[in-house]
């Protein structure tokens, strides 16, 4: 595959270095060790000991502690993730996994596919943090289970959900005139309760773009997101679920075609899903249908023919999830999900629809924990697809467990690069890959780490190629086509203790990455990337410092933009059991962050918010 064995063998040789880390759980005889239940991986409850591949959560006091002003901003924290803005926090952002591409992250707002059919990514910065109850991270393929687009990982959200007569309200001010409200209420009805959480923020923006078009104008932004989530208790196997989410809001941004104009777009997003769900002693079943919306109105000013763009995308889903519980360690899961996906436009072809069938067993045998996934999955009109997990995990002793892991995926073709109007190429196959990934675990007293090796080859990759034609002008006409293929070798470490009295975080992500078609770095990554948090609580004040240093990174054409280090600090104050005021100060130094050639970031802010809740 082109790998050099020196750089396997030293990835390998950090796994077993571990072995230093019992001597700083021996130092504490306090065990705050809490189970983790995630359900990404199977789609069913799953305790972080039942799981093969490594997942990372964010709670929601986390979060609130985070004092996001977008989820990119939490998911930056986490080892192996890597994050990349056009600006601020409203502006265009991509998020990467393990190096892949940011469409090779499968994202799931509780349990629905959101994003763009057109363009294969979602824009996480119209959904609101503080509507965001938990995010569950999954690291490598997992397209055995959820099918496309989960060739780096799986990025699942739950919503706000509150008991019944839970209830909180929220104001904030902070830099470049940033306003924010939010506010939610948790519904009793009968044997069941249902949430509601709106949040409203606002900012008037800085100036995002320093090119040589720059506008020298401030870029704003508003959004409002919505959502509701409930369930209704029928019986005592049966229940009914719903929820759904609503963002809408407006983006100014610097034009940088030369377009003129407004320089904004609307966006307007939604997603709801009505389910029923059964469950008995050694069976479960989850039947729900869903639909989401991706919409965007860009507005260019009366200097073009069409000085108002529309971009929107369709997805009905319908997904019907079991798991039975045979016994003697033996559990097996296994489904059928159908979606059609509808784009608005003058394209080839406007709809497909794409069904999956898939199958997962886990076997416990005393100390070894084996799982076998496999996937069909059919695309209409682009190819059909099969893809597999296997795992192995041996757990040594109360602390120490090993896993080693296989897994190939898959990405189907966009509707831009199958029918976009005079450039798309119908005959593209998906992108695929294969991955290796060997993971060691220690869970201690108050010390909890792991380190994991892995490997990623992709193939087929979409990029645009020159077809051999000339246009009537005698420019090159160019297209998507399948030219590119990739390989990624990376190692990831994190580490959560305590020490001191002080909780600590650590995690350092290697990654080496080749385009094997140019035989140069993939743009946009970072051979190393460090982030460390450091929290106290003293009385009623909580403290927390979060460090990140992120590698230089090519930008193409043998160019590189600086590697940079960022410091932000919180502090919050709890009045009374309801009352919590909080102030936080990001990049605190001011220090000066590209991470797209050109593109500001805002330097230093300042956030004060105050917030009430009965909970």
């Amino acid at each position: 595959m082109g790998t050099k064995p020196s750089k396997i063998a030293l990835l390998i040789s950090g796994v077993f270095s571990l072995t230093a880390l019992p001597t700083v759980a021996a130092e504490s005889n306090q065990d705050v060790t809490i189970e983790t239940i995630t359900v990404t991986g199977t789609r069913f409850d799953r305790s972080t000991e039942q799981q093969l591949t490594v997942i990372n959560t964010i709670e929601r006091s986390e979060i609130e502690r985070l004092n996001p002003k977008s989820i990119v901003d939490v998911l930056e924290n986490l080892p192996g993730v890597s994050v990349t803005r056009n600006g601020g926090a409203a502006q265009a952002s991509s998020v990467s996994i393990r190096g892949t591409s940011s469409d090779h992250a499968l994202i799931i707002v509780d349990g629905v596919k959101i994003g763009s059919a057109t363009l294969g990514t979602a824009n996480l910065s119209t959904i609101s943090p503080e509507n965001i109850e938990r995010i569950e991270v999954l690291k490598g393929p997992r397209a055995s289970v959820w099918g496309s687009d989960a060739i780096g990982g799986v990025i699942q959200i739950f919503t706000r959900q509150l008991k019944s007569d839970e209830w909180y309200v929220g104001a904030e001010y902070g830099s470049n005139d940033y306003v924010r409200g939010s506010a939610g209420i948790g519904l009793e009805h009968g044997q069941g309760s249902s949430t509601l959480a709106i949040n409203h923020d606002r900012s008037n923006g800085y100036d995002v773009y320093n090119g040589a078009e720059a506008e020298n104008d401030a870029d704003g932004y508003d959004r409002t997101s919505l959502s509701v989530k409930g369930s209704q208790s029928l019986n005592e196997q049966w229940q009914a679920l719903w929820n759904g989410q609503y963002d809408k809001g407006n983006t100014q941004y610097d034009d940088i075609y030369g377009f003129g104009g407004d320089d904004e777009f609307d966006f307007a997003n939604y997603l709801w899903t009505l389910g029923t769900q059964y469950g008995a002693e050694h069976f479960n079943s989850k039947l729900t249908i869903s639909q989401s919306r991706d919409y965007n109105e860009y507005f260019r000013g009366d200097s073009v023919a069409v000085n108002v763009s529309e971009f929107e995308t369709k997805r009905k889903q319908v997904n019907w999830s079991n798991q039975y519980l045979v016994g003697n360690g033996l559990n097996l899961s296994g489904g059928i999900d159908w979606s059609n996906e509808a784009v608005l436009g003058d394209y080839a072809q406007t709809d497909r629809d794409l069904v999956g069938v898939y199958l997962l067993a886990e076997k416990q045998w005393d100390k070894l924990l084996a799982e076998v996934a496999v996937r069909y999955d059919d695309v209409e009109n682009v190819d059909s697809e099969t893809t597999y997990n296997l795992g192995l995990a041996y757990q040594f002793d109360e602390q120490w467990r090993l896993a080693v892991t296989t897994g190939t995926a898959f990405k189907a073709p966009t509707f831009n690069d199958l029918y976009y109007p005079n450039l798309g190429s119908p005959d593209l196959l998906s992108e695929t890959s294969e991955n290796y990934d060997i993971t060691l675990n220690y869970q201690g007293n108050d010390v909890q780490a792991y380190i994991s090796v892995f490997k990623n080859d992709i193939e087929n990759l979409i990029d645009w190629a020159w077809t051999g034609e000339l246009d009537s002008n005698g420019y090159q006409i160019w297209k998507p086509a399948n030219i590119s293929d990739a390989e990624i070798l990376g190692a990831e470490f994190f580490t959560k203790f305590s020490l001191f009295g002080l909780e600590h975080q650590l995690a350092y992500t290697y990654l080496d990455t080749e385009d094997k078609a140019t035989e140069e770095k993939l743009t946009g990554r970072s051979e190393n990337e460090v982030n460390y948090s450091l929290s106290y609580r003293w009385n009623d004040f909580d403290l927390l410092a979060n460090y990140h240093y992120q590698g230089k990174r090519y930008a193409g054409y043998k160019q590189y933009l600086d590697a940079y280090h960022q410091l932000d600090l919180g502090v919050g104050y709890q009045v009374s059991d309801s009352w919590q005021l909080r102030l936080k100060a990001n990049n605190v130094f001011d220090e000066d962050i590209v991470s797209v050639t050109n593109y500001n970031s805002p330097g230093r802010e300042l956030f004060f918010s105050v917030s009430y809740s009965a909970l």
